[in-house]
């Protein structure tokens, strides 16, 4: 049962990177071209973080041993504060369906990760726009599977958190994006972390 749990868990990794390829190879949504040379992108990191894993876990009622996870991350500064926040990418079963994998963002008070937002549709990478809204940088998605149309959705923070299904979000207008793109992994080449 292990053995299938893994294999599973490698299959669904190859499908997201795929479309992931493709999508950042076809960067069209509705018509529109969205021109992404002004995203610079970065892998995760690789240093498994047991707070984050706690904080997650918790998140998501996830439990460490029984459910197959692995996880992606990458700490960013989304509202120039120069504290990082912590954006979380999980694959595995119980975190995944059609439509995309699940994540969270967190931020960080007194050595503790403070969930913000859960996300559910994920796919990598997550673009972080130069661009604010109340004071924190926008998120981009791409959105596909599941029925949805496929397409770049943009994400705003709402004064206390962002949206977390990006599939009901507005679509990106044509033009250059620019930012950073996160969790830019090789999945099919690169195992996240274990949980």
């Amino acid at each position: 049962m292990k053995h299938y749990s893994v294999v599973l868990t490698v299959v669904v990794s190859l499908i997201f990177f795929c479309i992931s390829s493709i999508v950042s190879a076809h960067p069209i949504h509705g018509g529109a071209e969205v021109d992404l040379s002004g995203v610079t992108y970065v892998q995760s990191e690789t240093k498994p973080d047991t707070l984050l894993e706690n904080s997650f876990s918790k998140a998501f009622k996830i439990k460490r041993g029984e459910d197959k996870i692995q996880y992606y991350y990458n700490q960013i500064d989304l509202n120039d504060d120069n504290q990082p926040e912590t954006f979380v990418y999980l694959v595995g079963i119980p975190t995944c369906g059609s439509g995309g994998c699940s994540g969270a963002l967190f931020t960080k008070e007194n050595s503790e990760y403070k969930l913000l937002t859960t996300f559910s549709l994920v796919r990598t990478p997550i673009i972080v726009q130069n661009e604010k809204t109340n004071g924190w940088k926008n998120i981009i998605m791409y959105v596909s599977g599941g029925g949805i149309k496929g397409g770049y959705k943009q994400l705003r923070f709402d004064g206390k958190t962002y949206p977390s299904n990006p599939s009901v979000q507005p679509g990106v207008q044509s033009g250059e994006i620019r930012g950073l793109g996160i969790i830019n992994d090789d999945i099919s080449k690169k195992e996240g972390i274990p949980f």
